[in-house]
């Protein structure tokens, strides 16, 4: 006879060992994911900042160039107004000249 009372007592440590190294295994390659996902958070966020800044840039850029075209077709039509106003006034100015 043996002095072991239970002889399955060594196959249940080694199943119960066993498992926890599965255990083990599952935990650490959970870990890797979660700083994984941590690192790809960070980077989006990095990103969204960048984008967020280009964004206000952008939009800055914007409303000038909007000023300046705004300006240039201002001046536009201050010109064509004035080309027409004299060449009315130098087809009417002889007419009225003409008849007076």
């Amino acid at each position: 006879m043996s002095n072991n009372p239970n002889p399955n007592q060594p196959n249940k440590t080694q199943a119960i060992l066993q498992e926890v190294d599965k255990v083990k295994d599952v935990m650490h390659n959970n870990i890797g994911l979660m700083l994984n996902n941590h690192d790809k958070a960070s980077n989006l966020q990095d990103k969204t900042a960048s984008m967020s800044n280009n964004a206000r840039l952008f939009k800055k850029q914007t409303v000038t160039i909007r000023r300046q075209m705004w300006c240039r077709n201002m001046k536009l039509q201050l010109i064509i107004i004035a080309v027409v106003i004299l060449v009315l006034a130098v087809i009417l100015i002889p007419v009225i000249m003409k008849f007076t």
